[in-house]
């Protein structure tokens, strides 16, 4: 049964929990500590974790069960059963959701309430035993099914401890190992569980110290892991930093288990030490935008707008390597996924550029070279500045958006992609998807000069503004669409990025910015597709071919439908190749 607003004001603040008074005016054996964001994190008299939340404005059912469980029926069912069968969702009304169907983020936030003491550690996950006046005190079987979904571990759990039997008392400490936890409480892990990292500080500063293992090197398994740098400047500058540091003379010939020491300062904030100010605000951050996933739901993508930009072109080729230039493929990508997304589903598609009359498929593996790709502004803009051309794109797709949304549509049926093929160190493949991080954006921005005021687009609306909560929410949506696409990648058996193929900024030169196409969007859902890296050999070989660059179309094309409707996407998979 929900929990309404006049049973929550008979609360009372105990030894740091909540316990809620129920209907009929009984203490109930239920403790209840609330969050931030006002829901509750609770356990009951069987020893149940769950979470308490009201639905949002206008939200039903499904939506609410998507929020707090992902996309899947079994939780709608399950919402319902926890609610005495409840179908139709009431305003000011909490509404419990059973820990086990909580997605990963919710799962620990419930269990980091409930047991504040509780340690995420290397090897595993550290649980302080509580006793809860009138609740039984805990059991192996009910903390083996907290905390790796099954009460059947319990035996792996008592042999990890050494306990004797199965008795526990308050106070006492239970490890659960790494092995054992569920995704949630893994994910929570001091990087040091799984890369083995430790911690320490010498005469040059605060350091992080990995050991290598077999196979591995350091420009990939440690400077593009730990650091995030991913261009062949960055990494090769940050390798000789490190070598230098860790008094190593040929980074070819680093023996296995030998300890290298990263400075702090450098590591991307997910691997600094649990509560480190950066660490806490980066996961700070994506606890904020997680809140926003699409609710969006439509058949074959009717009511979609998707506007799709192909990066560079004209007088800017973008990467050029070998002769292959960025810009010639990833606009033969760009049109292959328009006449996908045309001839397969009910979308209204619109590219920001062309070379000449009309979108054309190549017709040959490898491309002429072209100049004469144009951004489709009124008047159209022959690229000539490649800044212009950057910056004329986000103007045109912001004026698509605000007729989409003028025209009757939902902002968050709207979607931009831009696609472009990488130069990153040559030891990488695959794709990777960056989306605008909120930390990153804001302000007030325009352009000025007679090559932008000429532009109907840029009159509409000459400077754009976001407020903080719209950026939060587009951080979320665009996350979204990126899990979307590049798992659509996957099942293509594409390359995808090996270490973080989801990112909120470009790093470069010690400097980390949101791409202006995504930086002064207004599209709720925008992402930077880089599809490949053409400093690889592999990659660059793969992109000269159109059955490569089909799939890619098949790719990007799936992960928009599987975006607003899962089960649309093997759909496409059905389509033969057009052209290559």
């Amino acid at each position: 049964m929900g929990v309404t607003s006049d049973q929550l004001r008979r609360i009372t603040l105990l030894s740091g929990l909540v316990f809620c008074l129920v209907s009929g005016g009984a203490w109930a054996s239920t403790l209840r500590v609330q969050l931030e964001d006002g829901s509750v994190a609770g356990i009951d008299e069987d020893h149940e974790l769950f979470l308490e939340s009201q639905p949002g404005p206008g939200e039903g059912l499904l939506a609410f069960s998507r929020r707090y469980c992902g996309d899947t029926d079994v939780a709608v069912r399950a919402i319902s059963q926890a609610n005495a069968g409840t179908r139709q969702l009431r305003a000011g009304v909490r509404y419990r959701i059973p820990f086990s169907i909580l997605i990963d983020q919710y799962q620990l936030r419930v269990a980091r309430a409930l047991f504040e003491d509780d340690r995420a550690v290397e090897p595993g996950w550290e649980h302080r035993v509580r006793s809860y006046g009138e609740v039984q005190r805990e059991s192996l079987w009910r903390i083996s099914e907290w905390f790796t979904g099954r009460g059947d571990n319990f035996s792996a759990i008592r042999e990890a401890n050494h306990l004797a039997d199965d008795h526990l008392v308050p106070g006492q400490i239970v490890l659960i190992p790494e092995q054992l936890l569920l995704p949630a409480f893994r994910s929570d892990l001091p990087p040091s569980s799984p890369y083995h990292l430790e911690y320490g500080e010498d005469g040059r500063g605060d350091y992080v110290l990995y050991r290598l293992k077999a196979g591995e090197a350091l420009y990939s398994s440690v400077i593009v892991r730990f650091t995030g740098r991913v261009f062949a400047d960055d990494v090769n500058a940050l390798a000789d930093e490190v070598a230098e540091r860790n008094g190593i003379g040929d980074v070819t010939d680093i023996p296995v288990g030998f300890g290298v020491k990263v400075p702090l300062e450098l590591l991307l904030p997910e691997y600094l030490p649990s509560g480190h100010p950066r660490r806490s605000e980066y996961e700070e951050g994506l606890l904020a935008s997680a809140r926003f996933s699409n609710q969006v739901r439509t058949s074959s993508l009717q009511g979609v707008t998707l506007i799709l930009d192909a990066g560079h072109g004209g007088k800017d080729v973008g990467a050029s390597l070998s002769g292959v230039w960025e810009s010639l493929y990833v606009y033969d990508i760009m049109v292959r996924t328009k006449q996908l997304l045309e001839s397969t589903t009910a979308a209204k598609v619109v590219a920001t550029t062309m070379e000449g009359s009309t979108h054309l498929v190549a017709g040959r593996d490898q491309l002429s070279y072209s100049r004469k790709h144009r951004v489709l502004t009124t008047p159209n803009y022959t690229i000539e500045d490649s800044r212009v051309g950057v910056h004329l794109r986000w103007y045109l797709s912001n004026s698509i958006f605000r007729q989409a949304v003028k025209q009757g549509g939902d902002p968050e049926k709207v979607v931009f992609i831009s696609i472009h093929a990488d130069s990153l160190h040559p030891s990488l493949r695959g794709a990777m998807a960056y989306i605008p991080g909120a930390k990153y954006r804001g302000g007030t921005y325009g352009k000025g000069g007679t090559v932008y005021a000429s532009r109907r687009e840029y009159k509409e609306r000459p400077k754009v503004t976001f407020a903080k909560r719209d950026l939060v929410k587009s951080e979320g949506l665009s996350r979204d669409l990126a899990q979307n696409v590049i798992q659509a990648f996957r099942r293509e058996d594409l390359q995808v990025h090996p270490y973080k193929p989801i990112r909120e900024k470009v790093i470069r030169s010690r400097r980390s910015w949101v791409p202006a196409v995504l930086r002064y969007n207004a599209v709720p859902a925008e992402i930077l597709l880089e599809v490949c890296n053409l400093a690889n050999s592999e990659d660059r070989r793969l992109v000269q071919t159109g059955a490569y660059r089909q799939q890619v179309a098949q790719a990007i094309v799936r992960g928009i439908l599987s975006y607003y409707d899962g089960a649309e996407g093997d759909a496409v998979i059905q389509v033969a190749a057009t052209g290559g």
